[in-house]
This record gives structure tokens, C-alpha cells and sequence, in this order.
């Protein structure tokens, strides 16, 4: 799945989360943040892809193999592999844990946890986001995510979506965070609770975002590197065709003028 929807996943979760929180607004805006950047994380390993990465990883590490090659491989810190596990989703709420633990030096460990603990939960989520999202992806090179690295098993490649331009799974997304923001702001507001009704959104969002992906009329798995370069043009134009009978001529309009104008795909 493309970064764009990773990203807003992760502040979908922390939108929800701070539901969940007694803090004031700042650690709250901080708190949603961080679920961004958790959810984002995992695609840092397309480093690899980056035109200077042979000239500075490579050369750094003596790497035999050029970056786009290693891109396609399984070593740890290919794409899907280590950053896309459970282990770097625990290692990464770790940090966080560590940043709140220095500013709280005089507090024990437990109670620094007790203190944080939704915000922790919170970012740990938003990163598992991220891993549960590529597992509907194609086959490919990967056949999955290294979801329990370092076990060299890999978990997913089930084909039920295409790699990007799954609008409506986007706006599904987007409207869990939107939604849960103004739930929010008008539960502080008129001072009412609000965590049984963020749940609520986000769980119906989860619902609606399974139909959507499960009910695909189309199979987009595809196991190889030679396969990759005979269906990509006709996976790709499925996709979009089954989008527009999804979302209608007009919505489907805009989301593809928004995709053309992001320098990334979406």
C-alpha cells in the first residue's frame, strides 16, 4: 500500500487514541503525531531505491549488490524485511518509551509505562498498522512481510489489492482520523465522554475498510520479477477501473487528479 494511506492510518490511530488520554492538548497533538511518523517508519527501507545510495551506503558497507537489486532481495534491511516486523514495531515503541523515561528520570520504569501508557499502545498500533496494510499486497519478489523477523518465513502476498490507487480505502481512512477529530473538539467543547464513540468510528471504519478490500473483483497476485513487468500495466488499469466504478465519475475524477499531483505514487 502506498505511504500516503500508511501515514494517515497511523493518524487515524492516534486521533482515536486520544480519546483515550487525560492530557492536555499539546501531548495529545504530539500523540498523533507520533503515530504518523510510526506508521510511516516501516517504508524507510525503500532507502534502497534512492538514486545515492550506491555511492553512499554501498560504498560505506562494501555492498556487492546495487541498491535497486537489494531492493528486490530478502537481506534484513531489504524492503518488507526487518522494518516491517513485529521486532522494529516493538524496538520503535521502545524509543519512545526511552524519550519519556529521560524526561522522567526520577520515576520508575513502570510508572513512567502507567503514566504513558496510552500513547505507547498507541504508537505500537499505529506501526502494526502500517505491517497489516502490505499484507493484502501482491506476491511479488517478498511473498509478504518478514512479520516475525528474524524468522526467514515471510507473511501475506495475497493479492487482494493493488500496490497504490485504492482510493476508497484512503477515504476510509481519512475519515476515521477527520471524524474522530471533531468528536474530539466537540467533546471539549460540550464536555461530554468520547472514547466509546472514537472506538465506535474506528471500528466501523475497520468494517467498512475489510469489505472494501476483501470484495475486490479482481485477483491482483502475481509471484515474479518477469510477472511484475507482463501484468503490471493491467493490474494497474483494473485497479483504476474497479475505483471508478467504486466511487463514481466525479469522486473518482478527483481522487485521480490528487494522485497525479502527489510526486510519489498514490
Amino acid at each position: 500500500m502506498d505511504i500516503f494511506s500508511h501515514t494517515f492510518s497511523g493518524l487515524a490511530i492516534g486521533a482515536t487514541a486520544i480519546h483515550f488520554s487525560n492530557k492536555e492538548f499539546s501531548y495529545n497533538s504530539i500523540l498523533v503525531l507520533t503515530c504518523g511518523v510510526a506508521a510511516f517508519f516501516p517504508d524507510l527501507d525503500v532507502i534502497s531505491q534512492w538514486s545515492g545510495f550506491d555511492a553512499y551506503f554501498g560504498k560505506w558497507f562494501d555492498l556487492q549488490d546495487s541498491g535497486k537489486i537489494i531492493y528486490h532481495q530478502k537481506r534484513w534491511f531489504s524492503h518488507h524485511a526487518l522494518f516491517h516486523s513485529l521486532l522494529m514495531a516493538c524496538s520503535f515503541t521502545g524509543l519512545v518509551f526511552v524519550f519519556f523515561k529521560l524526561f522522567s528520570r526520577k520515576e520508575k520504569l513502570l510508572k513512567v509505562f502507567m503514566l504513558n501508557k496510552v500513547f505507547l499502545i498507541a504508537v505500537f498500533s499505529a506501526y502494526l498498522i502500517h505491517l497489516l496494510e502490505d499484507m493484502p499486497t501482491p506476491d511479488f519478489v517478498w511473498g509478504g512481510i518478514a512479520l516475525l523477523f528474524p524468522s526467514e518465513n515471510y507473511w501475506g502476498g495475497k493479492g487482494y489489492i493493488w500496490w497504490w490507487n485504492n482510493y476508497d480505502l484512503f477515504l476510509i481512512i481519512v475519515s476515521v482520523f477527520v471524524i474522530n477529530l471533531l468528536v474530539k473538539f466537540s467533546a471539549f467543547v460540550f464536555k461530554f465522554g468520547s472514547s466509546k464513540m472514537a472506538a465506535f468510528i474506528l471500528l466501523l471504519g475497520v468494517s467498512f475498510y475489510l469489505r472494501q478490500m476483501l470484495t475486490r473483483p479482481y485477483d491482483f497476485n502475481y509471484s515474479s520479477m518477469k510477472q511484475h513487468h507482463e501484468v503490471w500495466q493491467i493490474n494497474e488499469l483494473k485497479s483504476k477501473e474497479i475505483q471508478k466504478e467504486i466511487l463514481g465519475d466525479d469522486l473518482y475524477r478527483l481522487m485521480e487528479s490528487l494522485d497525479n499531483s502527489i510526486p510519489f505514487w498514490f
